[in-house]
């Protein structure tokens, strides 16, 4: 088993004995025993909640029945389940739901009222959490193609094009850009072909993962279809994604067209790229950050964490997806010099990026995490944790990149490396694809923590 599957099945056996941990505060409490039936049950959960969607079931002394249910208007982050005053015996209550960042909730409580009385027949919730395995995988394949289209798009016109135009880095006098392009031409049409396939593969996960979550989340609340698309925010970003999906694929087809030069121009590479960051941003709308007391700014926050996160694991696939390809094809003298320019690009790109993931991403964690305990005490600081501890390793290979390799691939190409030392280019690649590998274990992580109840 390679080590992103293991990481995986770590984090899955961690937060699977931890997500008990994570419960909302139920008054009266599961198997209170109380003078009388009290006239409501109140839960509170960690983030306000979607009144369409809130529903609820109750069985007393006098049989099964729906329950009128509220959110509190003091308090939108909590229900009110009526109670009907049915005598001395049994209550259970089962509630369901969805909170504003796309949460679904579903509980049961039960408490005794008075001495004696019937016993309450079983009941349980329509809906469910949200952390079915399929739902995660629904979450991570819009996130992976969301974030990768958008990406995988930008970097190339970003990272590849600039390089390209300047032909490389070669000794001063000794370089001909016009020669290398000419060279690399000549190779380019399998590599975009390679490129498209890529972007196309990504925005066929955005689209699968759409059509994916509709009935699963519709399921997850009770079956509420039209509330859940029409009443709900997580309803108005599904309808907002489908769109911008729809888009990306108009772009696509007429982007295709006359594509043979691995450089970007604008406007292709904005056409591309933008239903994504669109994508992004409302993703950041519809989670964790809109229910934040500074929703404007967690929202904005997340949206450039999201975007930076897209430059940095899109950069990296469009290395491997084009340049790699394209470099292999030359000679080594033109491999080099094309090579560390695109490499040097990146590392300027890609560095900006991770520093602000990294702010972005302390603000949020701030936010979320309010307490130190937390990280190890909840399923959601459990998955954080794990995160930060893949990231972490990410950014050690990516310090190697630039502070190892970058060098000496640059060195190389300045003709200014010891006769017989090697360029760098082949433990790059090998850096890369354990770079994405480890990318990919943290969007898993991700989509599993959307999936979760923050602790804050």
């Amino acid at each position: 088993m390679r080590l992103p599957a293991v990481l995986l099945l770590v984090v899955a056996i961690l937060v699977g004995a931890t997500a008990a941990l994570a419960e909302p505060v139920i008054t009266p409490a599961d198997g209170a025993r109380l003078d009388g039936p009290p006239t409501a049950v109140r839960v509170v959960l960690s983030a306000p909640l979607e009144p369409a969607l809130a529903r609820a079931e109750m069985a007393g002394p006098a049989g099964v029945a729906p329950a009128t249910v509220r959110v509190a208007p003091e308090d939108p982050q909590a229900i009110l389940i009526a109670v009907p005053a049915e005598g001395a015996g049994g209550y259970r209550v089962a509630w369901w739901g969805q909170t504003i960042d796309g949460h679904p909730i579903a509980g049961a409580t039960a408490f005794t009222a008075g001495q004696g009385g019937p016993v309450a027949a079983p009941i349980g919730p329509s809906g469910d959490d949200g952390t079915a395995p399929l739902a995660i995988a629904a979450r991570l394949l819009v996130l992976v193609g969301v974030l990768g289209t958008a990406g995988l798009a930008l970097c190339r016109w970003i990272v590849l094009s600039p390089p390209w135009r300047a032909g490389g880095i070669a000794p001063p006098g000794d370089g001909d850009p016009d020669a290398l392009r000419a060279a690399a031409a000549a190779a380019a049409p399998a590599a975009i072909a390679r490129w498209w396939r890529a972007w196309w593969l990504l925005l066929a996960a955005w689209l699968i993962g759409l059509v994916v979550a509709l009935p699963v989340q519709a399921a997850s609340v009770g079956g509420q279809w039209g509330a859940l698309l029409g009443d709900s925010r997580w309803g108005t970003a599904w309808i907002a994604l489908g769109i911008l999906g729809a888009a990306a694929v108009v772009a696509g087809m007429a982007a295709r067209r006359g594509d043979v030069v691995p450089a970007a121009p604008v406007p292709r590479a904005l056409a591309l790229g933008l239903p994504g960051i669109a994508g992004a941003a409302v993703l950041s709308w519809s989670g964790h950050a809109a229910s934040g007391p500074d929703a404007g700014l967690g929202i904005a926050l997340d949206a450039v964490h999201g975007w930076a996160t897209a430059i940095w694991l899109g950069g990296l696939v469009m290395l491997l997806a084009l340049a790699s390809p394209l470099l292999a094809a030359l000679g080594p003298v033109d491999r080099v010099r094309m090579g560390a320019g695109i490499v040097v690009r990146f590392s300027a790109v890609a560095i900006t990026a991770v520093v602000l993931i990294v702010v972005t991403g302390v603000y949020r964690a701030l936010a979320e995490v309010p307490s130190l305990s937390d990280l190890w005490t909840t399923a959601y600081g459990v998955a954080l944790l794990a995160k930060l501890a893949v990231f972490g390793l990410m950014l050690a290979l990516a310090a190697w990149n630039r502070m190892v390799l970058h060098p000496r691939l640059e060195r190389a190409a300045l003709g200014s490396a010891s006769p017989g030392a090697r360029d760098g280019l082949a433990a790059l690649a090998v850096s890369i694809r354990a770079e994405v590998a480890l990318g990919a274990v943290v969007m898993a992580l991700v989509a599993v923590m959307v999936g979760l109840m923050p602790p804050g």
